[in-house]
Order: C-alpha cells, then structure tokens, then sequence
C-alpha cells in the first residue's frame, strides 16, 4: 500500500512538472492562441493619376469572400485573419496582393496593364509587339475555335474575325467547308486567301482538317502586311500557329466531348393527297381530265390503301433525327528553361444523316512540337503532324440523293409495306437504297506526314542579328477504292397478293475503280533577322530566301463484270474492258523577301515589306515579280498634349498602309503549247493513239495584281475596358485573266486563250469594338465584329451592243439576268391590261416592260445588283464567368446576298415544295402575288429567270454557344486533377431569315447536303 502512494506521489510529482512547464509555455505563447477578433478594412483604390476606381474587384485569396469599390473608389471588407491576403484585381490594370496583417486602412493603386500593347502578333515571317504593329491585321486564339463543334475548322471562323467574310453551302461529312474570303471577292477568278500552316505556305490539307485544340493562334493579313508573300497574296493570308511546350512539371490535358448533330432545316413538301391534287390541276389547265377521281384522293388523304395509294415523306424515311459525332485530345506538355515538348493524340469523327448510312467521317492525328536550346548561340525545332483521314460516301453524290428526295412523288413508297424497297423516279433513284451501301461503297483515306525542322543561330558579337533556317519535308496519299454494285428495287403491278417484282438498277455487273496519288513537298529557307533598340530609336530588319517544290504522281485502274459482289478485290473482275491509267506534275517557286521596320518611341511606326517571286506558272522571261507594301503608323496618345485624356482614352492609334501582292492561281502552263491523247485510230491490226493540241498558247501571261489601300484607328477607352479597332479599304485588281470571246463572234471559229485585260475593285469596312468588365465575382465580355466588302467589275469583255442594264461592267461580279416579276396575273382582263408574254393567261406571272417598248422578250431582262455571296457579314460575341461557371454565346449573320430557288422538275417529274400547294394562284383563289401550278418548266415564268424565285439570304444565326463549370472540390485534387471542367456547347441552334425551304446559307438548288445544328457535351481534365 506504501509503495503504491509512493508510486501515486512521484507520478505526481512528474505530473506537477508538466502542468508548470505548459503554463509556462502558455504564458509565452498566448497571442498566437489567442482567439482573433473579426475587424474591418477599409480603404481606396486608384489610378496612377490619383482618379478612383469604380468597380475594382477585391476578395480574400482563397475564399469567395469579397467586394467592389463604390463611386468614389472605396471599400469596406471584413476579415478573419491577420494573415488574410487581399487581391485587387480591375480591367486593365495589372492586379495586386496586399497582406493585411495589422492594417486596418488599406490604399492602393493600381498600375495599367502594359502587356495588352506587349502582346505579341504573328506577321510573316515572324513575330510583332501590338503595339508597333501597322498593317490591319486580325487574329484569333485556338481555345475561341474549340467552342465550336464541329470537324471541320473554317465553319467555327466566321463571326470570329474582322474581314473574314464566310458562306457554307453544305455540311457532308468529310467536306462541308465554309468558303472564305478574305474582305470578299476581289477576283473573277480564284478567291481563296494563302493558308500559311506553322510558317509553310500552300501545305497540303489546307485549313479543313486542323485540329481546334493543338492551334494556339489564328492571323489574318489583309493589306499590305500580305504582301511579304507575294505572289501568292492577293486575297489575303491565313497564318496558323500550332501550340509549343512551355516550361514546367509536365502536364497531361485530355478533352472528350460526344454529341449530336441534325439539318438545321429540311425543305417541307406536298403530300400525297397535295400532290394528287396539284396533277389534277396542271391537266385540268390544260383543258385535260383530273388524273384522280375524289375517291382515290380521299384514299391519298386517310391512308386506307397503303398498297395503291401510298403517302410518303421522304425526308422522313431518309434521314434520321440525329446522328452521332465524337472528339478525343489527349496532350501531354511541359519542359525545362532548356527543352519543351508538345504532344497531342486526336481523334474525331462523325456519322452520316442517312438512315444506315454510307457516309461517314473519321480522323487520327498526331501532333509533336519540339523546342530545344543547344547553347547561347543554337536553338532548335522540330513540328510534325501525322494525320490519317477516312472518308466513306455512297456511289450516288448527296446531289444526286437530295436531288430525288425533293422530287419523290410521294405517291410512291419509300418502302412497300412488305419491307422491300419501292421504286425509283429515274437511274435507280430511290435515295432511300442511294444513301446506304446497297449500292456499293466509295471509301477514301488520305494520309498527311508533314515535318518541319528550324534552326535559330544568335550571331556572336552581333547584338540583335540572328540567322533562322528551316527545311519542310511533307508526303500525301490519297487512296481511293470505288465499288459499284447493282442493287435491286421492287414494283407491284397492283395484283391482289401484292406480290413484288425485283429490279436491278445501277451497272449489270460490279465495277471496280482504284486510285492511288502520292504526292511530295518540300521547301527550304533562310532568314536573316536584325531587331536592335538605341535609346528612343527601334529597327528591325528581316531578309529571307525560300525554295519549295512540289511533285505529284496520279494512278488508277478500272475493272468490272465481277461474278459476286462479295469481293471486291481487283484480280477478281473480268480483263475484258479493263483500263488503268495515271499522269505525274510538278511544280517550283524561288522567291526572296524582306521587311525593314522603325519606330520612334513606339510612338512613330514605319515599315516596309517586300517580295520578288517566281512561279513555274509563267514564261521564263516574266516569272519573277516585285510586290511591296508600305505602312505607317502614330501613336498619338503617346504624344504629351494627350496627357489630360489618357484617363478616358488611353490609346490611340492612326495607321496607313498601301501595297501590290499577286494572284497566280491559275491553270499552269497557259504560256506553252501543250498536247494531249486523243482519238485512237485503227491502223494494221491495232490502235494507234493520236496527239492534238488542247490549248491555244498565250506567251504574255503573268500573275493578276492587286493594290491595296487601308487606313484604320485603334483607340482604347476607360483603362482598356473599351476598345475599337476599324478599318476602311480599297483594293484594285488588275490583269485579271479573262477570255475574248464575248466580243468575238463565235462564226469565227477561233478559240483565243485567256488574256490578262479584266479589272475590278473592292472597298468597304471592318470593326471590331469590345468591352469589357468585371463586377465582384462576375466577369464579362462583350464583342462586335462587323465586315462589309462590295465589289464592282471595272473591265470585261462585255458583249457588244447589250443595254445599259445588262451588262456586267459597273455591277457587283457573279451577278445574273433576270424578268422581274411584278405579281401575278389576276384574271383575263389583268393580262389584255398589260404587255406579256405569248399566250400569258390568268396565274401566269407578270413580267415587267423594262425598256418600256410594249414587248416582252430578252431585252426586258435586268442585271442583279447582288450574287449568292453576302456583302455584310457580323458578330456578336458574348462571354462571362462567374464562380467557375463560364459562358460563350456567339451570334453570327450576313446580309447582302441571294439565291434562285427554282424547282423545274416539279409536277409529272417530281414533288412540289408544300409552299406552291398552300400559295397557289387557282380560279377560286386568284392571287395576285403566287402563280398556278406549273409541270416541269412548260410555263415561261418557269423556264425563263425570274426575280419571283430570287430569295434575299439576310440571316441572324445563334452561331455558337458554350456553357462549362470548373470543378474544385477536394475530391479532384484528391484524384490527382488538378482542373476538371465539364462543358455543353450548341452550333447552328437557331436561324431567323426568310427562306423557309432550305438553309439561307444552302446551295441555291436546294439540293446539296444541308447544313447541321450540332448539340454536344463533353469534359476537360488536366493532371
């Protein structure tokens, strides 16, 4: 028991010891446990020249906790911590962190954000400070294109960029490309600008296929900044720029989205019981019997006898809802201040609109970027792209498929309710079989290896001289494998058992068509690049020599009576009729180029650009040409008497520019009398193969020229809140290659080759106006781009003795001859009341007397002031985050062109669009504005062009919206991630205009591949 308290008492005592020492330690350390007081802050915040701040975004680092600054730059936070770091954060200006610590007032100033004029901007042949820059240039980031989904890169441009006018006529996987100009057409000829592909001109692929998520930039030339590429310029430049590794802990980034995509808009057409009805109509005009009695209409009109009288939507039974489309980007960066890599895996593809499809799209890529610095003096790259892409497409075009859809009586079945395929209008057109691969298969795979190795040499003792070399190898393979099979179609002769008697349509056996194209590019250059600043004075000199040649070697070979459609291997086919044949080109340019630039304080901006190019394309004695360009440039908010106003306008910037660049997109060889095979004739036992001219030569052709004018204003409002960049221009193309024939009578007999006499201008405006904000936690963005681009043929060979308003000189090019319809004929006495055409009757359409002569003939016919392609083209960007959520919303339209919807295969031929049936001008109902039913192109009205069937093509798009939150919860750190973003994006949503028929944006037959609204979900993971 004694022990046991002497035990107690030590412990005790040990215990004692403890207690005094954590007192101790407690005394000593009681403000750090001590419990804090929540107090508050307050304070002001200002601009360098002491004007408040309204709306300055302050929050405690970490946390969602914070204010803004009222009217007169003030605020009051309550903080939790002494520790608690404050971040100023305000548009414009760069942001800071204060840490609070014992401050109960806390003043601060916010500096401007210098680095939006640091910014750097892709030109040609190199790199430039915003600031400095002269020409009118426009550019756009990869992550703005990404929110677009689709597979093809030019449809997710337009609305995007000032200058870039755009037009989609139609969207089949594996094409389905918007065309682009660049400040609209300036030519009767090729309009596509340059595509410039990480510094290689004219690669092939072209912009279509590159992928969306390895661009880290997107440059558009449209003055004399163009002109550093010659001949090759004169409708503008693209320059891509492919994303490089930066310098950190690797970084592995994956992006999967899966959607949808459906027409934007399919033509709406007469029923069958509509239908019936119109054919009774058009005999009955004609003085005829009605082709259906009231009974069987009334069969069209219950569907009682699907058997005999059938009632058939064919869009319905062709296209599907929707159809499937997929992209996966796996990328893997990162580097040390010595060597970054970039490395990106894609794949992308989409599904065709037709009910078991043959048509479908599919892409596998690689992508590597690699930089490395050797030493001091030596750095290094290496770009390669891998791409394969496949492409499958029914034997029958999607012309040729639309082409039956719109005209498939729906009397007929699509499919017998047997199951069995019904019959065609014509050649097997029943493009419910045409769309699928009953009719064989045309599959296509291309093949891209494209490497590009660049070497940078700083010269020693030489400050600011460095000498860039680069040498581009690329190969393309195209393979193509067509097999065309019979395939069979079912009729019924109307016998009670409905028993059906099979067809073959198509070829009578399987036929076999193998091609194969091997093509190979290289190009070699050297630039020499000289950038020093002394004191006040910045100058830049870059001299340049490029090589490139390209060769292409074309085969293909041709069998067909196969016994089975089940091989479709060559050695299978028969020998006899069997045929191969192939052709090889090839194709150089030498060019040397420069560009000298100077500024005074980057205040005063001068630069000159220039280009001696040669073209395999032109005689020996002509092939090389000048091109220069000139561009001037005054920041006149750096002057000291803007000092008062740089509070509200911070920056401000005049600039002019003029330049010549060349077009030679034109057929090679034009200058050479050149010879092809022609007609094999029987000599002795065999055939000999015969030689004959296939041009006349022209020994002066040259590329066609275009001088460009442009003056623009760059201002900055509200600490760079507000900006507004614009453009005016001029462009005069001349030497435009155009024929004589207009005026040389074709009794002739001569056949003259293409001459450089044509002339036409363009002119017109671009701006880009943006502002933008943040309000505590929300952040926003608002842009408006607009373009608008009108072009005038100055010269052409017009016909001689056509009246004024006829000719094409003095009008916008591509336009047409057109009647112009001016209502319908009510009844007999509206016709005897006005001049018309012979034998006019009531529901005929009114032509206008335009030269007022009392005839209606081809003189009455008036030259359009517009052609399919917009003048005005705009959009309307707007983007905001809040708390991890983001939002992208992309408004995009076009006003200025038209199109001619004209279905001249309607009646016994074909269908009738449901807008004829409920329009139509009948004895009952004589309207005034729509004709009476017509068959095929048997009326005048029909056959001849007139304005009734001319469609304006102004449209409002909801072109593009993105909505995506940022995750953050613990759980995704936990999971290695260090940013996880989920997405759903929308292209094509909705669409205002007043083409009801078909896509404002659609070919003007209306029977090409429609446009898609795609609607998409997808995810974003970086680890």
């Amino acid at each position: 028991m004694k022990e046991t308290f002497r035990d107690f008492k030590a412990s005790s005592g040990v215990l004692k010891t403890h207690l005094n020492r954590l007192l101790l330690l407690l005394v000593f350390t009681l403000p750090a446990f001590t419990v804090f007081a929540q107090r508050t802050v307050t304070g002001a915040v200002i601009d360098p020249a002491g004007e408040p701040l309204i709306g300055v975004n302050i929050v405690i680092e970490g946390t969602s906790t914070g204010t803004i600054t009222d009217i007169d730059g003030k605020y009051s936070l309550d903080i939790t911590s002494n520790d608690d770091v404050l971040v100023f954060s305000y548009i414009g200006y760069l942001s800071k962190n204060v840490v609070v610590g014992e401050q109960t007032t806390i003043n601060v100033t916010l500096t401007d954000d210098s680095r939006l004029m640091d910014e750097l901007v892709v030109v040609g042949y190199g790199v430039q400070k915003k600031a400095t820059v002269t020409g009118s240039i426009a550019n756009v980031q990869g992550e703005d294109l990404q929110a677009s989904a689709t597979t093809n890169l030019t449809n997710a441009m337009v609305g995007r960029l000032p200058g870039v006018i755009g037009f989609q006529r139609a969207d089949e996987p594996g094409g389905g490309g918007t065309t682009i100009r660049i400040r609209g057409q300036n030519t009767l000829g090729d309009n596509n600008p340059l595509i410039v592909i990480d510094g290689v001109p004219g690669r092939q692929g072209g912009l279509d296929r590159l992928n969306p998520n390895e661009i880290e930039s997107l440059t558009v030339l449209k003055d004399a900044s163009a002109a550093i590429y010659g001949s090759r310029a004169a409708n503008g430049v693209i320059i891509v720029t492919t994303k490089k590794g930066k310098t950190g802990e690797p970084t592995l980034n994956y992006t999967g989205n899966y959607g949808f995509s459906t027409p934007t808009r399919l033509p709406e057409m007469a029923n069958a019981f509509e239908y019936a009805t119109l054919l009774n109509e058009i005999n009955t005009n004609v003085g005829g019997n009605p082709v259906y009695t009231n009974e069987e209409l009334q069969k069209f009109k219950d569907g009682s006898d699907p058997w005999g009288y059938p009632d058939t939507n064919w869009f319905d039974e062709a296209i599907k809802d929707v159809s499937p489309m997929y992209r996966h980007d796996l990328g893997l960066s990162g580097g040390t201040d010595r060597f970054t890599y970039y490395v990106n895996l894609a794949a992308n593809g989409e599904d065709g609109i037709y009910y078991n499809s043959a048509n479908r799209y599919d892409q596998y890529s690689v992508r590597v970027n690699l930089e490395a610095i050797i030493n001091d003096y030596i750095k290094i790259s290496y770009g390669n792209i891998g791409r394969m892409e496949y492409t499958q497409y029914p034997t029958k075009s999607a012309y040729s498929t639309f082409s039956a859809l719109t005209r498939s009586k729906p009397t007929l079945p699509a499919y017998w309710p047997s199951g069995e395929p019904g019959p065609d209008i014509e050649y097997g057109d029943n493009p419910v079989v045409t769309g699928t691969d009953a009719t064989g298969y045309d599959r296509q795979k291309r093949y891209y290896i494209q490497n590009t190795l660049q070497a940078t040499f700083t010269l020693p003792n030489v400050e600011g001289l460095s000498l860039m070399t680069s040498g581009t190898y690329d190969k393309y393979f195209n393979v193509r494998k067509l097999f065309n099979k019979p395939w069979t179609l079912y009729t019924w002769d109307g016998n009670p058992e409905h028993e059906l008697t099979p067809g073959l349509r198509g070829p009578g056996t399987p036929e076999l068509t193998e091609q194969f194209t091997d093509q190979t590019f290289w190009m070699l250059n050297a630039v020499l690049n000289y950038n020093r600043t002394f004191n006040n004075h910045g100058i830049g000199i870059t001299a340049g020599i490029e090589g490139e040649y390209r060769q292409e070697a074309y085969r293909s070979a041709f069998r067909k009576y196969f016994l089975s459609d089940k091989i479709d291997d060559m050695n299978a086919g028969g020998v006899k009729d069997m045929s191969n044949s192939g052709n090889t080109w090839e194709e150089a340019r030498l060019n040397y180029f420069g560009r000298i630039n100077y500024n005074y304080l980057e205040r005063y901006l001068l630069e000159f650009v220039w280009r001696y190019d040669g073209s395999y394309k032109f005689p020996k004695d002509g092939r090389y040409g000048f091109f220069p360009g000139i561009s001037a440039g005054w920041v006149i908010s750096e002057e000291d008497f803007w000092e008062e106003l740089r509070g509200s306008v911070s920056h401000v910037k005049l600039r002019a520019s003029v330049g010549q660049t060349g077009n030679d997109r034109i057929e090679s060889y034009q200058y050479l009398n050149t010879y092809g095979f022609g007609t094999d004739y029987l000599f002795g036992n065999g055939f000999a193969k015969t030689l004959q001219p296939i041009r006349t030569p022209n020994p002066n052709i040259t590329w066609e020229v275009g001088t460009t004018y442009n003056v623009g204003l760059d201002l900055s409002f509200l600490r760079n809140r507000l900006t507004l960049e614009t453009d005016a221009f001029y462009h005069k193309r001349t030497n435009m290659l155009i024929y004589r024939n207009a005026s040389l009578p074709e009794t002739s007999g001569i056949s003259l080759p293409r001459e450089n006499l044509g002339e036409m201008e363009n002119r017109g405006f671009e701006s880009l106006i943006t502002w933008r904000d943040q309000a505590g936690d929300f952040a926003y963005n608002i842009s408006l781009n607009t373009t608008y681009a009108k072009n005038k043929i100055l010269f052409w060979d017009e016909t001689p003795g056509a009246p004024l308003w006829q000719q094409s000189t003095g009008k916008k090019a591509g336009t047409s001859l057109y009647y112009i319809a001016d209502g319908v004929f009510k009844d007999q006495a509206a016709v005897d009341a006005y001049p018309h055409w012979i034998n006019a009757r009531p529901g005929d359409i009114r032509f206008v007397d335009y030269n007022k002569d009392g005839v209606i003939n081809a003189d009455d016919r008036v030259r359009s002031d517009k052609n399919t392609e917009p003048d005005f083209i705009f959009g309307l960007t707007f983007g905001a985050e809040w708390k991890g959520f983001d939002l992208m919303v992309l408004f995009q339209g076009a006003t200025g062109g038209e199109t001619y919807i004209w279905r001249e295969r309607a009646g016994e031929a074909g269908n009738f669009y449901k807008m004829t049936y409920e329009n139509r001008w009948t004895p009952e109902n004589p309207s005034s504005e729509h004709p009476r039913v017509y068959n095929r192109e048997n009326e005048y009205w029909v056959s001849n062009r007139n304005t009734y069937y001319l469609y304006d093509t102004d449209y409002l798009r909801l072109k593009n919206i993105e909505l995506g939150y940022t995750i953050n919860a613990p759980f995704i750190k936990n999971a290695g991630i260090t940013d996880m973003r989920i997405f759903a994006n929308a292209t094509n949503l909705f669409t205002w205009d007043k083409i009801k028929v078909q896509d404002p944006e659609g070919d003007a037959t209306g029977q090409n591949y429609p446009q898609r609204k795609v609607m998409n979900v997808g995810v974003s993971l970086t680890f």
